[in-house]
């Protein structure tokens, strides 16, 4: 490591808390085997995982890390009332996530109370900072939860960057999913200055959707400008429910989940013609990156292909405010019915011309 060789002397990593009078593992000096990553093995007292119900898991299975012996203790005075003792048949229950190896080293993954449950799913935080810091831009990283209108929490992530760096928000998320599970790349990776930590240094996880909430905020209304960009704006109206959705609104942002977005490129296969990898599309969960990766895919076909069937109806780019206007393509008679059932419902917000024009 760098800073062994630096220093030359050794680093170990441990793990203690006080209710353990303090330490708890440690990595053995040399000659001993020292692991990276790991808090060591188990110094004075016994240390296991557990699952969610308290029976020991073996080893590579992630759990809560549990601890008892004669240098923890049992109990505490004062307590809270309302707080039920961390205690399990003997077992301090410690709050945090591990795993031991086969060789008995103790792998910290993160807090549970910081987990975010993404629609059921438990994910680590940790495990996705440590892929951002492994990024050559990045210097600090915190990853948090935020609300999400159909999975509970989706993941965030706030990084700062070296002072030459040049990463952007859709080059750090291709970085996590080349690496990790489509449903651990962050939704929205925030680019800031600093990370604000408590008076002690530490992060506080639970504070930072709110801290980071202006940043996370829809952008302005941008509608579509070519009928490519209107068709996929239609598409996530129908299938996200929410309207209107502007060109770079995040799909994330949107109640958009992983479900969700396969949806729409199962859509946009049939309609265009064109496959397009999930984790292309997650880059930059936008309409106008979507329409972007389908124009580099297909550049001859800025249209659906529909053989005999009508073209589409051309919108008006305008702003966000006016009234949307369409022009029927040369040649057809009749105003589609959903755009004249919203012209109906919509008076004030739809016209309809019937101007003819060819294309």
């Amino acid at each position: 490591m760098e800073l062994e060789r630096v220093f030359g002397a050794p680093v170990v990593e441990a793990y203690g808390m006080t209710e353990a009078s303090h330490q708890i593992c440690s990595n053995p000096l040399p000659p001993g085997i020292r692991k990276a990553g790991s808090v060591g093995v188990a110094t004075g007292c016994e240390v296991a995982v557990v699952d969610d119900v308290g029976t020991p898991l073996g080893p590579g299975e992630i759990g809560e890390v549990v601890i008892r012996g004669p240098n923890v203790t049992a109990g505490y005075e004062c307590g809270p009332r309302d707080r039920p003792a961390p205690f399990t048949d003997g077992w301090l229950r410690t709050g945090d996530q591990g795993m031991l190896d086969a060789d008995g080293y103790l792998f910290i993954k993160g807090r549970l109370k910081e987990l975010i449950n993404r629609g059921g799913t438990k994910i680590a935080p940790r495990e996705i900072e440590e892929v951002l810091l492994a990024h050559p831009g990045v210097t600090q990283v915190a990853v948090f939860g935020v609300p999400h209108s159909t999975l509970g929490e989706n993941v965030a992530a706030a990084v700062v960057l070296r002072h030459d760096a040049d990463a952007t928000e859709a080059a750090l998320r291709r970085f996590v999913a080349e690496r990790l599970a489509d449903f651990k790349v962050p939704c929205r990776v925030l680019i800031v200055d600093e990370i604000p930590k408590g008076p002690t240094g530490k992060l506080h996880r639970a504070r930072l959707a709110e801290q980071f909430g202006p940043l996370l905020m829809r952008p302005e209304h941008i509608g579509p400008a070519t009928p490519q960009e209107y068709q996929l704006q239609q598409l996530w109206e129908t299938i996200l429910g929410v309207r209107p959705v502007g060109l770079r609104d995040n799909f994330f942002d949107l109640g958009g989940d992983s479900l969700t977005a396969m949806r729409i490129l199962n859509q946009v296969e049939r309609t265009w013609g064109t496959r397009l990898p999930l984790a292309a599309f997650l880059e930059e969960a936008t309409v106008e990156h979507l329409a972007r990766l389908l124009r580099r895919s297909a550049p001859a076909s800025s249209t659906p292909p529909v053989p005999g069937g009508p073209r589409p109806m051309i919108p008006h780019a305008g702003p966000a405010n006016a009234p949307r206007t369409f022009q029927l393509p040369e040649g057809e008679q009749a105003i589609p019915e959903r755009v004249a059932q919203q012209a109906a419902e919509q008076p004030d917000r739809i016209a309809v011309e019937t101007t003819r024009v060819r294309g």
